[in-house]
């Protein structure tokens, strides 16, 4: 049978009151039915499944509330996992993974268990996220709907019995249509992680370019007071300008001075300040050397951090394929044994090793993958974020480095004027010169502060202009991906379509509308589902509409790769509403005709209290048939006064 990703599969529900096992039902590929009397638990246990898989539940029965944990061991795109969630009333509880099957985690030691809460933080990935690891299902988030959960899809894998019939999702008291719209394009295959990232980037882009065309303007404003275009090429002359003229007077400087040391009036000469100059250049260079240590240092971090994140992101490319190269390796046939060279034989089983006879399907390399994903991605996210803390560190060292150059060069001005200039006097004469010598010097500062705004403005352009083109590459792009999510949503709504009017078809002939059926109308976003426009029927049709609903989601993903259905739906309105029992019944065949002629791996979980007789079977069937008195729940009610 062949397996289309994602695909969750449940193989065993086990239900726990401290240490005592109240519930453990094992679960097989195709249909799968609990079936008993009316209030004898079935419910309970479907919620309890869809709980143990990470949805959230707010309506908890009196006796399940007497349970302490739930555990559900599963197949996630073929991997094996078990997942424990302790029963509680307060919401959002957090969820342990085992890798590996259910038995296999009662001899484990907790250390093997990894723990996720139910919300992400900066510095913990969520169950969520680590389950769309497994499932291969991408993340989903926006500013509308922030990020969307595993409970948020398994809202519409679960047709429950206490949420309104005509409504899609199970329901929950804050809905908002943007979410439901969010998770029906992400399961129709309509949703690319890469428009959002896109916009991300682009809300950062635009908000980057205001900025620097907000500080352009300003310095334009500041430059535009003088009727020169201060442009970096016309700073840097006049600067050049200026040199010359100052080193022509320190020339006149250094004769005047020369001929005072040839008088016979020669002041005592004085190295103070030239000592002082040295001192200070000395201790820039020193702190210019230490900074610039430190910035080559947490520069080479970066760079070999790069590596070892590109390293993780291929790890975890290379898992995903694992299963594949697995059961690649699996199809090598040996007709003698490569140790003692006899005939080998054939494997009495399907899916067993024809050599040594192990199960291929659920060995120990299926549980490494699920723990190597799950600790890859850890460590991808804790890199990420000490990477980012380098990335910062280096630009404040930057700024700190580019600072004490500045100081530096001007320190450096300052003593080579004083190693050239000996203070003594022709006193008129040094007088002017020192005056001209000083105005020269603040126009050099002046141009020195113009250099640095030209150089900004320099900068400031060039990086609007990257900006624009960044900013018309990701709009460009994003046109063309929602143009093919567009493409694809139409594709998959009219999959949809199709396979819920066949199903509505072959409904018993109770509902006119159901009979000539066309086209059903549904929209992810409303909640809701017309049948050629007409969405008033009686309350079992509308079981059936929405049974058919739901159906027909997997029926359309066993048939379209390109869906992220995970091809599994739990159904507890089989018999909603007053349905009749023969029209329960045809359903159920219908559900069980399908699933038999399907070669795509699913799983339907359903639960009746009026089982079509043949269907009766160990084929189908999950556990006991359940009563009041032998309840879902081996749980003893207490007794009353």
């Amino acid at each position: 049978m062949m397996q289309y990703n994602p695909t969750l599969k449940v193989k065993r529900l086990v239900v726990m009151r401290n240490d005592i096992t109240v519930y453990d039902g094992r679960f097989h590929s195709g249909v799968n039915i609990l079936r008993g009397d009316n209030s004898s638990g079935k419910s309970t246990i479907l919620n309890m499944l869809f709980y143990g898989l990470g949805g959230e539940l707010t309506d908890w029965s009196d006796v399940a509330l007497l349970c302490t944990h739930v555990l559900v061991e599963a197949t996630f795109n073929g991997m094996v996992a078990t997942l424990r969630r302790e029963i509680s009333e307060s919401a959002g509880r957090p969820m342990e993974i085992y890798s590996g099957d259910y038995e296999q985690s009662l001899q484990a030691p907790i250390t093997d268990w990894s723990r996720y809460p139910y919300r992400r933080s900066e510095t913990m990935e969520s169950f969520s996220e680590a389950l769309f690891r497994l499932l291969d299902i991408p993340e989903v988030t926006s500013d509308q709907t922030g990020n969307l959960t595993i409970h948020q899809i398994l809202r519409l894998l679960y047709a429950d019995q206490l949420s309104p019939v005509e409504q899609l999702f199970k329901f929950e008291p804050f809905d908002p249509p943007t979410l439901r719209d969010t998770v029906g394009r992400l399961l129709c295959g309509a949703y690319n992680s890469e428009v959002y990232n896109n916009d991300v980037r682009l809300k950062a882009l635009v908000r980057n370019f205001d900025q620097t065309s907000a500080q352009l303007k300003s310095l334009f404003a500041v430059l535009g007071r003088t009727d020169q275009a201060h442009t970096l090429d016309w700073v840097q002359a006049e600067k050049t300008i200026l040199q010359q003229k100052l080193e022509s007077i320190q020339g006149q400087i250094e004769d005047a001075e020369r001929q005072l040391y040839q008088s016979t009036s020669q002041d005592e000469l004085t190295l103070t300040a030239q000592q002082q100059a040295y001192d200070n250049v000395q201790k820039l260079q020193q702190q210019i050397a230490v900074a610039k240590e430190a910035r080559d240092a947490i520069s080479f971090s970066i760079a070999d951090s790069d590596l070892f994140i590109s390293s993780l992101q291929r790890k975890l490319d290379a898992l995903s394929d694992s299963e594949t190269v697995a059961k690649s390796l699996g199809d090598i046939q040996f007709r003698t044994c490569p140790s003692c060279y006899s005939a080998v034989e054939a494997a009495d089983e399907p899916n067993h090793c024809h050599l040594c006879k192990a199960d291929l399907n659920e060995g120990p390399a299926h549980t490494r993958i699920v723990a190597l994903l799950n600790e890859t991605g850890r460590q991808l996210k804790q890199s990420q974020l000490l990477q980012q803390r380098r990335i910062n560190e280096l630009e404040k060292l930057t700024a700190q480095l580019n600072s004490l150059e500045a100081e530096w060069l001007h320190a450096s001005r300052r003593l080579s004027e004083l190693q050239r200039l000996p203070s003594t006097a022709l006193r008129g004469l040094l007088r002017q010169l020192g005056r001209d010598a000083g105005y020269v010097e603040r126009q050099l500062e002046d141009l020195d502060h113009k250099l640095a705004i030209a150089t900004e403005i320099q900068q400031l352009t060039d990086a609007k202009e990257k900006l624009n083109t960044e900013i018309t590459r990701l709009r460009n792009r994003n046109d063309l991906l929602r143009a093919g999510q567009s493409k694809r949503l139409q594709k998959a709504y009219a999959a949809i379509d199709q396979e819920v009017v066949k199903l509505l078809h072959r409904d018993l002939p109770r509902q006119d509308a159901f009979i000539s059926a066309k086209h059903v109308e549904f929209d992810f976003g409303a909640n809701s589902i017309t049948v050629d426009g007409q969405g008033y029927f009686s309350a079992s049709s509308r079981v059936v509409l929405k049974t058919a609903f739901f159906v027909g989601f997997l029926w359309a993903a066993t048939k379209d790769r390109e869906f992220r259905h995970p091809r599994f739906c739990i159904l507890d309105t089989i018999e909603d509403k007053g349905m009749e029992q023969i029209r329960s019944h045809n359903f159920q065949r219908m559900i069980v005709e399908d699933s038999d002629a399907c070669n795509v791996d699913h799983q339907i979980i359903f639960a009746t209290a009026m089982i079509a007789p043949e269907l009766d079977d160990p084929k189908y069937t999950v556990g006991d048939y359940s009563t009041l008195s032998e309840a879902t729940l081996a749980i003893r009610k207490p007794s009353v006064g």
